[in-house]
């Protein structure tokens, strides 16, 4: 049985044409917590990513504070949902949504705005009612997210493994282990803090069983100023 802590990725850039890129805050953030997680003489056994370009930046950075060496594995099945294709498969149903994007998909509303309409396009999403309409259906990702679980038992030699993801694999990994329907998963993602540490043991060929849940003292207290949640 395998210790697995999965980090949330630190911040990315909301609102800018690339958003798959870490913000100077996302750096910081994972840099402090690998040197936190040094400090305490936490040890891992391995590292694993997502292959998007911000769970790169982040592992890069959790390295640079953590300072101990630590093999990196790049395994894909831990990446997000594609969250703008989500978003504008929404304008299918609402033709006068088409006009909040812009050509390269970038809204052009406010953040709170964008999230209002984001809870509806999942809900859309997670309904299996329009999958032709989706690259990544509903039930492909679920499918991803437990085969991103299968995918560690070939690590099993390694009893504490960090993963660096998003918040969608660990939100749906914590409704898998607790019982709860998927219409909560953004009501779990959404409280998600970027950096944050969530904990599980894991037997292959059993549901992750949830010890912990979006730990993050790290950035409290004299290090309030690194909290954030997108």
């Amino acid at each position: 049985m395998a210790l697995v802590t999965l980090i949330r990725h630190g911040q990315a850039s909301f609102g800018a044409a690339d958003y798959d890129q870490l913000s100077p805050l996302g750096v910081e953030q994972l840099t402090h917590l690998g040197a936190v997680l040094n400090s305490q003489e936490e040890h891992f056994d391995i590292l694993v990513r997502g292959g998007l370009k911000r769970h790169q930046q982040s592992a890069e950075a959790f390295l640079q504070g953590y300072t101990r060496p630590l093999d990196v594995i790049e395994q894909p099945f831990w990446n997000e949902f594609d969250h703008r294709a989500v978003m504008q498969a929404l304008a299918n149903d609402e033709p006068k949504l088409q006009e909040l994007f812009s050509p390269d998909g970038k809204p052009n509303i406010s953040e709170t705005e964008v999230l209002g309409l984001f809870m509806k396009a999942v809900t859309r999403w997670q309904s299996g009612a329009y999958d032709t309409e989706y690259q990544e259906p509903w039930q492909h990702f679920v499918a991803r997210v437990k085969a991103a679980w299968q995918s560690l038992a070939e690590l099993s030699e390694h009893k504490r493994i960090a993963v660096i993801t998003s918040g969608g694999p660990i939100a749906l990994t914590t409704m898998g282990s607790l019982g709860m329907p998927s219409a909560q998963m953004m009501e779990i993602n959404a409280r998600l803090v970027n950096s944050g540490l969530s904990r599980f043991l894991y037997k292959p060929e059993q549901a992750p069983r949830l010890l912990s849940l979006n730990e993050h003292h790290h950035v409290t207290g004299r290090y309030q100023h690194l909290l954030s949640y997108r």
